[in-house]
């Protein structure tokens, strides 16, 4: 790079870093059972190298029995120890990854497009990209995996003049298996039209690329056991909508889920308005797809008509579909997060439309016009992203716990028992994160003087000498002996707190 593109790339990575570090430790305000339990779970292999029920070291968790993937674990088991077990700390993996990959998306483009100016637009798209802003501000595994992804494809494209590079690879690609259910399933298949696009190239390598084939089956092998042997399988049963637990569902049905479900996924309410009843997989305004990204990917499908630009990228398109593929054949669907390796795919096909548009117009123009476009967009989203997640979605993100259970660690000495609503999900691992518990120390009663459960407020109201913490439903705000309420920041109560 010279001093000019050298500063464009520090421009863009800044930009990318602070859309994804802008108060990351309090928005979104709250932290998510999820992301408390990947916390709480790298609290504890850092701490006693175990997970919460014990199990030594392990690559699957069990975590709520949803067993968890485990390189974000192992990752906040580092970002905890340094920073502290706090929200920052808990989400500092994720938002790094998505600068990683921002950063990696550049090397991409420069070898699929051969131009610094579309390398640092497809750098400038995922930079911007509100689908991974989204995910490298909460703690969930899936961007990670997204990073892994895009590093490991990225390194195979240039392994093809440099064939060491198959070696880093095969191991950032496995270890994207260890990172994310979505994984196990998108890379394979992401693979196989890999090996369908460069055959002629691959067929010339196929010696080094053999001995990187068998030095990633040694890295995967622990985690095939515990596919095949292990608990790693229960997670495909859990969420699978093509299976019951006993057998596979009549082809016919299986295709017509699939089939649905991937048109959820292109319906425009999910791609650009992100319509969801949960605010932990989108904000209700913007998509996985920005205005912009739409506009140009519609465009790309123009150029996809050409037979050059066919002839090069026909596998991009291929590459988006596979990677709605897991989100597809799982409940919940349209799914964000299940869905969340369509980049950088997405943001390629956009440069596609791009490229095929400029032709039309004076190049330094539209650069510009797109460039501004995006900047306007990005601080629309910036605006729309800080009030969504400081107020609407306090309630997705159990909001109020940190400060329960806080104010119910400083009484435990002053009260027999502490009474804990079970009635927003998962407590326990509050009180897990916010008293540090080890998990050692969990297991040997630490959690002895806690009765979690729904309150029955009717018998609960004449308990002696106990701290109650209720929501506002089960404790009636004309209560005896309330000593604090929690209030979301829209004012609404959402913990009760009695003494007795």
């Amino acid at each position: 790079m010279n001093r000019r593109d050298m500063m464009i790339f520090v421009l863009i990575l800044i930009l990318a870093v602070f859309l994804r570090f802008f108060h990351l430790g309090s928005l979104p305000i709250g932290l998510t059972w999820d992301e408390a339990a990947i916390g709480y779970s790298g609290f504890g292999i850092m701490s006693v190298h175990r997970d919460e029920w014990l199990n030594k070291m392990p690559i699957v968790f069990k975590s709520f029995g949803d067993y968890k993937a485990a390189v974000a674990i192992y990752a906040d088991a580092i970002t905890t120890w340094m920073f502290g077990l706090d929200t920052f700390g808990i989400r500092f993996p994720m938002a790094v990854a998505g600068v990683i990959t921002t950063a990696t998306s550049y090397w991409l483009g420069l070898f699929l497009f051969k131009e610094k100016k579309y390398a640092f637009l497809l750098m400038g798209l995922l930079a911007v990209s509100p689908l991974n802003i989204h995910y490298s501000r909460m703690a969930f595994e899936s961007g990670i995996a997204v990073m892994l992804v895009t590093i490991g494809f990225t390194l195979l494209f240039y392994a093809q003049k440099k064939t060491a590079l198959y070696f880093p690879a095969a191991f950032s690609l496995v270890l994207s298996l260890y990172a994310y259910h979505s994984t196990k399933i998108g890379v394979p298949l992401f693979l196989f039209v890999y090996v369908l696009v460069f055959w002629n190239i691959i067929k010339k390598q196929i010696g080094i690329i053999g001995l990187a084939g068998l030095f990633g089956a040694v890295l995967l092998f622990p985690l095939a056991k515990e596919m095949m042997y292990g608990n790693a399988a229960a997670r495909f049963a859990m969420t699978s909508v093509i299976s019951t637990p006993a057998e596979l569902k009549p082809l016919p049905e299986v295709v017509s889920i699939i089939g649905e479900n991937y048109a959820k996924h292109f319906n425009f309410s999910f791609l650009l308005q992100g319509k969801t009843p949960i605010y932990r997989h989108g904000n209700n305004v913007f998509g996985i797809l920005s205005l912009v990204e739409f506009v140009l990917m519609c465009a790309s499908i123009i150029s996809c008509m050409q037979k050059e630009t066919r002839k090069k990228f026909w596998w991009i398109p291929i590459f988006i579909l596979v990677a709605i593929f897991p989100a597809a054949i799982s409940d919940d669907a349209p799914h964000s997060n299940r869905a969340h390796i369509i980049i950088p795919w997405i943001q390629m096909l956009a440069v596609m439309g791009y490229i095929y548009v400029e032709k039309f117009f004076p190049k330094k123009a539209f650069f510009f016009g797109v460039v501004t476009l995006l900047l306007i967009q990005t601080a629309w989203y910036a605006r729309i992203y800080q009030r969504v997640y400081t107020y609407d979605s306090a309630r997705d993100f159990q909001y109020g716990y940190k400060e329960a259970v806080l104010y119910a660690k400083s009484q435990e000495g002053k009260v027999d028992k502490v009474l804990l609503t079970s009635a927003y999900g998962q407590p326990y691992i509050y009180v897990l994160l916010y008293k540090k518990l080890t998990p050692i120390e969990y297991q040997q009663g630490a959690l002895a003087n806690y009765e979690i459960r729904d309150l029955k407020w009717d018998q609960d109201k004449n308990r002696k000498n106990a701290l109650i913490i209720g929501t506002p439903w089960e404790i009636p705000a004309n209560a005896d002996h309330i000593v604090k309420e929690i209030h979301y920041p829209d004012g609404e109560v959402a913990f009760r707190i009695v003494k007795q």
